[in-house]
């Protein structure tokens, strides 16, 4: 059964008006920090500017190497006149919460807050330091949230890992269902790299296969994305174009990082065939990206995963009556849960 403090943490930050031209998102990081006051839970604000407002709260662990799971409070504007319920107001009706934020990316802050609230009241300290971060500014340019963070405080200096948005979502793929977990995201780190980036190319057959083997040898993609690529016309009514497995993928290849995240998706995996036997992880480099890339600039290992029920739509994200079901949120609360119980005890990857 959902936790009915997950629904009011997300209800309570729908109805706060945190839209791009609102320049309001300081309230709803207020809102999180009532909260972690009233739990006792370690954390600070940061406003680089009115109305611009970021939190970091942390529990520390019985060791300084850190996990960070990170979300932003800001959402895309809207159209009213679209949307069958108020945009700006929570509104709950068929086990779905439908509100500007739901799924991007409210959804996951409320999913954290639960999480950090368990841990919080839990007696035994977990091995590694949890942080969470909360920035603004996300859907535009980053420069007043993570990016400011990361440029104006030490929250790095001990992050092995970051957990964020980005993937999760799940496709069909005949009898399955694949969860797409963000490995990377193609971006430019200089304005050749950009100019590459806009370049229209030829792949053949013989380079495809090159950057299959690439990114799968250096952690990126694994056996079931390439399962996936070669099987991808049989993909169900939600899709993935078979370019973006290969398309630029060589300006993230050829950074040349290794990533040792074979334990981590091993374990993911495990725990979304003991739901279903049906249901696998696709590790994926998305084409579009987010404030995940502030991390990897720094060479940070981060993952995006908010995993949703097979059947929510996640069409309203930027666009109308945005939804996320009571399943979603259940769903992705109990897996989250327990992927972040067996990091938090692990050894998380080194850098």
């Amino acid at each position: 059964m959902i936790q009915q403090t997950i629904i009011d943490y997300l209800c309570n930050l729908i109805n706060i008006d945190t839209t791009i031209d609102s320049n309001n998102e300081i309230e709803g990081i207020l809102y999180i920090k009532k909260v972690f006051d009233s739990l006792g839970i370690e954390n600070e604000i940061y406003e680089p500017v009115s109305g611009k407002g970021n939190i970091i709260a942390t529990i520390k662990g019985q060791n300084k190497d850190s996990l960070l799971l990170h979300c932003h409070i800001d959402t895309a504007n809207y159209n009213s006149e679209n949307w069958f319920f108020p945009p700006n107001k929570a509104t709950v009706i068929n086990d779905c919460i439908v509100g500007r934020g739901s799924l991007d990316c409210k959804g996951l802050v409320s999913i954290w807050m639960e999480i950090m609230k368990d841990l919080s009241l839990k007696i035994q300290k977990p091995k590694n330091t949890i942080i969470f971060m909360c920035s603004c500014d996300e859907e535009q340019e980053g420069r007043y949230g993570t990016e400011w963070i990361l440029n104006n405080t030490n929250i790095l200096d001990n992050v092995r890992l970051v957990l964020g948005e980005g993937g999760g979502y799940p496709i069909k793929l005949k009898s399955d269902y694949y969860f797409t977990i963000q490995t990377e995201e193609i971006y430019a780190y200089t304005v050749d790299e950009l100019k590459i980036l806009n370049t229209d190319k030829n792949y053949s057959l013989d380079v495809i296969s090159k950057i299959l083997n690439s990114a799968t040898t250096l952690g990126y993609y694994n056996q079931n994305t390439v399962y996936f690529y070669n099987n991808i016309e049989s993909q169900g009514k939600r899709k993935i174009s078979k370019q973006c497995f290969y398309e630029n993928i060589e300006l993230v290849l050829n950074r040349n990082i290794n990533r040792n995240y074979e334990y981590i998706f091993s374990f993911i995996e495990s725990e979304l065939k003991s739901i279903s036997p049906s249901y696998k992880l696709l590790p994926i480099i998305t084409p579009g990206y987010s404030d995940n890339r502030f991390f990897r600039f720094r060479k940070i290992p981060t993952l995006g995963f908010f995993p949703l029920d097979t059947r929510n739509n996640i069409s309203g994200i930027h666009g109308s009556n945005e939804y996320i079901s009571f399943k979603s949120l259940e769903f992705s609360y109990d897996l989250l849960s327990k992927i972040i119980n067996f990091l938090s005890n692990s050894n998380l990857p080194t850098i």
